[in-house]
Parts: C-alpha cells; sequence; structure tokens
C-alpha cells in the first residue's frame, strides 16, 4: 500500500472519530526484551529523552505491506543473527522515548489517550520504571499499567500492588509471563499469575495479560509460557474486572497455526469466563481478520504495541480488516478504539482508591512526577554476547 493511500485511510479515520475520544492500550514506554537503555532528557524539550545524541525527527508515514505474516516458505534465520537484529531493531525503535515521542506517533491517527505498560525482567526489582514513566510522560493523554517484579513474594503482592496503585496511579496489571519469568508450564507459575489476579481484584485494576509467544525473548526456554494452551489453566474467576490478552493469545503464530490450534483455545476460554477481552496488538492482517469475524466486538481493544510497531499502521491495518469483516465498519471502528476503552477505564471495584476517598490517580501520579528526582538510567550493554541468549 502506499503512502497516499495510507494517509488517505487515516483521514479517513480521523473523520470517522468525530468527537469521540480514542484509545491505544498497548504502548510500551520503554524496550522490553533488554531492559537496558540509559536515556537522559533532551537539553531543548523536557518531553524528549534520549538514549544518545542523535537528533529525533518527528514520525511521518510512509508506504506499508498490509498482508506480512509469520507464515514462511524461507528459511529460518540464524538464531545469533536473529538476536542481533533485535537488539538494533530495539535499539532503533527506542533510541527517543517520552511524551513527544508518543504523541506525534499518535497524532498520526487520531489517537488521545495512551495506556503504557512497562515490563519486569525476569531479574528486575524496585519502583525505576514507574518512577521514570511518571517523569517522562508527565501528560493527562498517558495512564501507566504496573508490572509486579519477581522479588516481591506471593503473600506480598497484595500490598506491593496497592501501594504503588496509591503512589503511582497505575490503572492496570501488566503481566508478561515470558518476559518476567513467570513459567505457566508449572503449578508455580500458575499460582504466581492468580496471586497476581487476586491482587488486582482487590486493588480495582484490570489485567493486561501477554498471550502468544515471543519469539525474541532473550530466554529461550520462556519463548512459550504465554501459550494459549497454559493460559487454559488460570482460574480468570479470581477477579471479576476485565481481564485483556493482549494479541488475542495468538502472537508469534502463524496464520495457519492461529486458527487450527490456538483460537479453539481461546474460544475455551472465552466460553468458560464472561470477563476476558482481547486486544489487536502485534497482530499480522490474516489473524486480526480471524479474531474481528469470531469475537464480540465489544470486548476488542486497540492496541499498536508500538513502539515495536507504529500506531498509524496497526490503525490502518485495522481499518483495513474492518473492511472485510463488519456490517457497519465506521460504528465498528468507534467501539474498538473509542468506546470500549472508555468503558474499561471507567471501570470500577469495591476496592477502588477512588471508592475509598483517595486522591484521583491520574492527578496524583502528575503531581508525583513533578516531585521526583531524575531517575537512575539503565545500564546500556553495548554487545550483545551469544550467552545473554542462551545459544
Amino acid at each position: 500500500m502506499d503512502r497516499l493511500k495510507v494517509q488517505e485511510i487515516l483521514d479517513l479515520v480521523k473523520r470517522i472519530k468525530g468527537d469521540a475520544i480514542f484509545y491505544d492500550l498497548h504502548m510500551h514506554p520503554f524496550e522490553v526484551m533488554f531492559s537496558s537503555f540509559a536515556y537522559r532528557p533532551s537539553p531543548h524539550d523536557k518531553d524528549l529523552f534520549s538514549t544518545d545524541s542523535s537528533q529525533y525527527v518527528s514520525p511521518q508515514t510512509t508506504d506499508m505491506k498490509l498482508n506480512h505474516s509469520m507464515d514462511v516458505g524461507e528459511k529460518r534465520i540464524d538464531e545469533t543473527l536473529r538476536a542481533k537484529l533485535c537488539l538494533f531493531n530495539a535499539r532503533r525503535f527506542y533510541a527517543h522515548t517520552g511524551a513527544k515521542v508518543f504523541a506525534d506517533q499518535m497524532n498520526l491517527c487520531g489517537i488521545d489517550r495512551a495506556l503504557l505498560l512497562p515490563v519486569m525482567a525476569a531479574a528486575e526489582s524496585g519502583d525505576g520504571q514507574l518512577e521514570a514513566v511518571a517523569q517522562m510522560f508527565n501528560d493527562k493523554r498517558f495512564l501507566s499499567a504496573y508490572c509486579v517484579p519477581n522479588n516481591i513474594p506471593n503473600a506480598g503482592v497484595e500490598q506491593a500492588v496497592r501501594q504503588v496503585a496509591g503512589k503511582f496511579g497505575v490503572r492496570a496489571l501488566k503481566i508478561h509471563p515470558s518476559i518476567t519469568g513467570i513459567d505457566l508450564s508449572h503449578s508455580a507459575g500458575i499460582d504466581r499469575v492468580e496471586h497476581l489476579l487476586a491482587a488486582a481484584e482487590k486493588c480495582g485494576l484490570f489485567v493486561m495479560i501477554h498471550g502468544g509467544l515471543s519469539p525474541d525473548c532473550q530466554n529461550s526456554a520462556a519463548v512459550r509460557y504465554g501459550e494459549a494452551k497454559y493460559l487454559l489453566n488460570i482460574d480468570w474467576s479470581l477477579t471479576k474486572a476485565t481481564v485483556v490478552i493482549a494479541h488475542a493469545g495468538l502472537f508469534g503464530h502463524s496464520d495457519d497455526d492461529c486458527r487450527k490450534n490456538v483460537w479453539p483455545i481461546m474460544e475455551k476460554m472465552f466460553e468458560q469466563h464472561d470477563h476476558l477481552a482481547v486486544d489487536t496488538s502485534g497482530l499480522f492482517f490474516n489473524p486480526l481478520c480471524l479474531l474481528l469475524r469470531s469475537f464480540d466486538q465489544k470486548k476488542i481493544y486497540f492496541g499498536s504495541d508500538a513502539l515495536y510497531e507504529k500506531p498509524w499502521m496497526a490503525m490502518v491495518k485495522l481499518w483495513c480488516a474492518l473492511l472485510q469483516t463488519a456490517e457497519n465498519c465506521e460504528e465498528a471502528l468507534v467501539e474498538i478504539v473509542g468506546t470500549n476503552s472508555s468503558k474499561l477505564l471507567a471501570q470500577r471495584t469495591g476496592s477502588d482508591p477512588k471508592e475509598r476517598g483517595e486522591v484521583e490517580p491520574l492527578c496524583r501520579c502528575n503531581r508525583i512526577a513533578q516531585l521526583l528526582p531524575t531517575p537512575e538510567p539503565y545500564p546500556f550493554h553495548d554487545e550483545l554476547s551469544s550467552k545473554e541468549y542462551g545459544c
């Protein structure tokens, strides 16, 4: 698809949007696979942070390939080369971050609000990521989720979540089995996730969990931790709030595998638990069409997986998929990108801070951000060793 057609679609999306508020519920403020980039504030823009002295250039639309998929008839890429390419792309995508970088991306496709999803590495601890988010995204357009580090024992999860929710105003609990190292093929991993669900319920948060493979995960043993067959074993009834299965559980699977093996498992889960939902992030075109044809439109949320995928590309892809699957494309677009997320973010439970008379989370987060010191940067590793990738 050429750039003119891309821009034509984005202009149409903005006209359809009208006065509605559009949301992207799946954006990563930092690179999640390596968690090792050191950012410095820009001397020219308080909302811009960079890993080096390279100049930030505002994003523009380009030509794009709509029908890319995981189906391969090509030779498999050597794993060492794949690892190096992954690091190269991570450095390229996340050379710059902050409110300016994400707002520029959002403006291209009419997104007004975004949920930021920090992800804790298996050995990472502390609140450094949330402190960095509060400082780098001190803007009402951005909400944040919380990923509980592994050093907090199951018995302490609820207290930790409650403290973080009060301090930083997070709106969701983020779970990424592969990156955080939660092995859902074993009972200990299942138990961990179920403690997280129970804490989310008591603290008034909805849940966002990675669903599918993680082909670029540094720990090769953890690539499959988020597979649908493992998600099926979790007792999702431990929370009444919405649980969003990111990527609809299809991430990293081929078109054929999605259709024949993964989606039937997902459908079984959806039949058992009415509060499960999905987002569209990181899906190739054919799996996205499968999702839109097969699932309740009211339980689908737009997500881009930025900055790994450009939000405007995700929006163009969604619109083209709706043209093939929806009876009323315009109504479906507004519901998936706007109405559904608005309702989700308005959800409250009896243990929610607002119902306890506490300060509105977003206002609290912005005020705290003004008081925070400059966070310590993550160490930057110049070389990628085969040991890091388990090769």
